[in-house]
């Protein structure tokens, strides 16, 4: 919202011939800032990584199924995969991939909002694994 209103008024001066104070910061043909940036940016990315890493190969939320109490989730491995479920107020088990179909993050059980989050672009899934919010635009891959 707030780079949108510079961006309005940044072209409106651009357009008029007024000097702009933002003109410099926002000109696309500025040359990168070196110095702490790229160290920022390196690890930064090695930090997605390493988390990326840590979410695949990792262990589960819990070791057993059994081990989620009703009306919450929990992410479980299985051999080389990781499962979304989802215990109902019923006591039945639901499962689903943790995989979000978006980029491959695996997604984190939202316990206050009773969801499934995807930390890395932040789609959201209902606890049966339905698309709430995206960029994902389609739901988690049910279980067999």
């Amino acid at each position: 919202m707030t780079h949108g209103t510079i961006a309005g008024i940044l072209i409106a001066d651009l357009i008029r011939g007024r000097e702009n104070t933002w003109s410099q910061i926002y000109d696309p043909s500025r040359k990168p800032v070196w110095g702490m940036a790229w160290k920022e940016y390196i690890l930064e990315n090695a930090n997605v990584a390493t988390q990326y890493a840590k979410d695949w190969l990792g262990t589960g939320d819990v070791s057993s199924a059994g081990q989620i109490p009703t009306s919450t989730g929990a992410v479980l491995r299985d051999g080389m995969t990781k499962i979304a479920a989802f215990r109902d107020e019923h006591g039945s088990l639901h499962q689903c991939s943790a995989v979000c179909p978006h980029l491959g993050c695996i997604v984190h059980w939202n316990d206050a909002e009773k969801v499934w989050d995807c930390p890395c672009h932040g789609s959201r899934f209902d606890a049966f694994g339905g698309v709430v919010n995206g960029p994902a635009n389609r739901a988690l891959e049910p279980k067999q």
